[in-house]
């Protein structure tokens, strides 16, 4: 093994060291990591390893790395979910088909579970989300970031940080594909179709009913896919000459 092969071994293996004791310790954002000398007597390795380490942690938004003080752990976001989705997506001949896929699963659990676990006070917010989404069904921009504040607030009833972040993460993608689903009902007269699927979702998560939600959710995941399936096989626009 080559001593750069040797060293980039060690390090990744630092790397898992440092986020195995990040989650045995119950490190919490803001809070400090051992200083790079009591992490590499701990390890066994040079501090000049532990410095690479942490720095390709940092890289991927693990640890924060300020001049004179110890690592930091941050706030987890969506970022690195999102980068990778965009760049697995863009690597397919139908992303949004790709998208979908992914999405849909993911959604009708989060339905499930929001039924299950929603609060009172979060069965009644989601209800009258619903009722306020219909005053947008004509602004197609407006309604379309209405659909996704509705699916955030699904995800966030089922109490389950990795369904949020991935909502978070998939975002600015979803938007996308909803713009141009909401153009193709526009265009052959399916308008409002969406929101009575929105409302039947609502109706059946306020009602605690999970496997009405996850039927309902199914229904408008589907719905969607197919939209998505035509617009994606449908032929290029040849440009005028």
């Amino acid at each position: 093994m080559s001593s750069v092969t040797a060293s980039s071994t060690l390090t990744a293996q630092v790397q898992r060291a440092i986020l195995d004791l990040i989650d045995v310790e119950g490190l919490q954002p803001g809070q400090s990591l051992p200083s790079t000398a009591a992490l590499s007597e701990r390890f066994e390795v040079s501090r000049p390893v532990v410095r690479e380490a942490l720095s390709a942690l940092h890289a991927t938004g693990i640890v924060e790395l300020m001049n004179g003080r110890n690592a930091i752990v941050r706030q987890l976001d969506d970022h690195l979910i999102s980068l990778f989705l965009t760049r697995a997506l863009q690597s397919t001949g139908e992303p949004l088909a790709a998208l979908m896929e992914v999405r849909a699963p993911l959604e009708i659990q989060a339905a499930r579970l929001a039924a299950e676990r929603a609060t009172t006070e979060g069965r009644s917010a989601l209800v009258d989300e619903v009722d306020r989404m219909a005053a947008l069904a004509d602004d197609r921009s407006a309604y379309a970031l209405a659909d996704l504040d509705l699916h955030r607030s699904i995800a966030e009833l089922t109490g389950n940080p990795a369904l949020l972040w991935f909502t978070g993460a998939v975002r600015h993608r979803v938007y996308e594909a909803i713009v141009q689903v909401r153009q193709h009902r526009e265009e052959h007269g399916l308008l409002g179709v969406e929101h009575e699927q929105h409302e039947a979702i609502a109706a059946a998560i306020a009602a605690g009913d999970a496997p009405r939600a996850e039927s309902a959710m199914r229904e408008h995941m589907a719905s969607v896919a197919g939209i998505v399936a035509a617009i994606e096989s449908a032929p290029a626009a040849t440009p005028d000459r």
